[in-house]
């Protein structure tokens, strides 16, 4: 009998969305994970990958409600940008910039 305390990881080397993450931020991990080799994202870095596609998913929905608008909203181009910086600085943590691209500009 395996050992039920015992995960198996995909053959492949590239790890399998959590279960609890939204159809949006899981499309988001594998789009993610799918973009770099096997074994590059190992379970330390997970916490910073689902907080990565979190975000994404999370400037979707504000950039959705901007294209919307008939008016201009500070308060929503405030959190925007504010989410935008936060993707760019998760996406640099996580290596997914090109190198030698700025997120500082």
């Amino acid at each position: 009998m395996p050992d039920p305390t015992i995960v198996a990881f995909p053959q492949d080397g590239r790890p399998p969305p959590p279960e609890h993450l939204s159809l949006e931020e899981a499309e988001t991990w594998k789009a993610t994970v799918g973009s770099r080799k096997a074994g590059f994202f190992g379970p330390e870095i997970f916490p910073l990958l689902e907080a990565y596609c979190a975000t994404a998913m999370i400037c979707d929905r504000i950039a959705a409600q901007l294209r919307e608008l008939d008016e201009i909203d500070h308060e929503a181009y405030e959190s925007y940008d504010r989410m935008t910086r936060s993707l760019a600085d998760l996406a640099k943590a996580l290596c997914l910039l090109p190198e030698g691209e700025r997120t500082d500009a």
